[in-house]
């Protein structure tokens, strides 16, 4: 491993604890995408440092937390020195690791004796969580109450290290499709800008980008209950409808829809066969995450029949180009389709 991972290491640690900037972020990205030795080597970090996230207040949680994580710690350096001796891995890769089980227990370290401190003056610390994800990236990540979520690209979920009290509630900015755990006695809210998203246990996607006018929620199945300091009456939603809300007037609306379409951003392939330009391209405005215009009577009538895997939004309409009568341009993040 070239030298530059001990630098790699403080901006993992960073963006672990939330501090990273824009550029770190950007640097540890793209370190995640240069091999599959890079991602293991960020999970196990990753997973080491979740193992730190415990109440600090509580003395036996952090006594075991600590054994298990020196055990784990002597564990991976014997795993990793019998490699090296193995396959001649440089000692680096061991030193390295060893560098980052000693920050991690140091952090665990001050969280204990905070812990102490204040044990006898306040309640015990929730520690909250953030999944984030780059442009053009989507995620799949399991929440500590068994709930799966799927973030869309540029999208920030916050979520505490347990669900305490009587309601599971995570924020989320940006696109996510949630299957929810199911628990009666303990709703799951999702808290997207100026509306809040209640369920149960079911399975909806929430679209809620700052930088966009519409805040919609479509429901798979199950119920949800979205209400808001501006919404005057709570809105029970019921499987294959559309809730939107419009930020600029505070107007919302209640519509049936093809709500698989909204969480098709999910898939990795999208198959069409013979559909509706129209529905293509709901499908396509969440795998691209932008808005795609196309006149309301031409994409009515218009049926197409193509795969999109990897390609790029420029490629899919350079492609449609070819089998249907339309040039498209693109705009500031934002697609005309124009029938021709």
């Amino acid at each position: 491993m070239k030298e530059e991972t001990y630098d790699i290491n403080e901006v993992i640690i960073r963006y672990l604890d939330g501090s990273a900037g824009l550029e770190e972020k950007t640097l540890l990205l793209q370190w995640l995408k240069q091999s599959d030795h890079n991602r293991d080597d960020f999970t196990a970090t990753r997973d080491l440092w979740l193992s730190c996230n415990v109440a600090a207040g509580d003395e036996l949680e952090v006594d075991i937390a600590l054994g298990k994580l020196k055990d784990r710690i002597l564990q991976e350096q014997g795993r990793m020195e019998k490699e090296s001796r193995a396959e001649r891995k440089p000692l680096s890769v061991i030193l390295r690791w060893t560098r980052v089980a000693a920050v991690l227990l140091l952090l665990l370290g001050i969280g204990y004796a905070i812990g102490s401190w204040r044990e006898h003056s306040v309640p015990d610390i929730v520690v909250q969580n953030q999944l984030i994800t780059a442009k053009g990236s989507k995620g799949r990540f399991t929440l500590p109450d068994g709930s799966v979520v799927w973030l869309n690209s540029e999208t920030r979920l916050t979520y505490p290290n347990q669900f305490a009290g009587d309601k599971r509630l995570v924020t989320l900015e940006g696109e996510a499709y949630f299957e929810v755990a199911k628990d009666a006695k303990k709703p799951f809210v999702v808290q997207a800008g100026e509306i809040d998203v209640e369920v149960l246990g079911t399975c909806f996607n929430v679209d809620s980008y700052s930088s966009d006018e519409l805040v919609q929620t479509a429901l798979l199945n199950g119920s949800v209950k979205i209400s808001g300091k501006t919404i005057k009456e709570p809105v029970y939603l019921k499987p294959n409808e559309l809730f939107r809300y419009r930020k600029s007037d505070q107007v919302s609306s209640v519509e049936e829809a093809k709500v698989g379409l909204y969480a098709d951003w999910i898939k990795d392939r999208l198959v069409f066969d013979n559909d509706y330009l129209s529905d293509i391209l709901i499908s396509m405005e969440g795998r691209y995450n932008m808005d795609i215009e196309c006149p309301k009577p031409f994409a009515a009538s218009t049926r197409l029949s193509f795969t999109i895997r990897q390609e790029s939004i420029e490629e899919v309409l350079e492609a449609i180009s070819l089998i249907a009568p339309i040039r498209y341009e693109i705009k500031d993040r934002k697609a005309y389709i124009i029938p021709e």
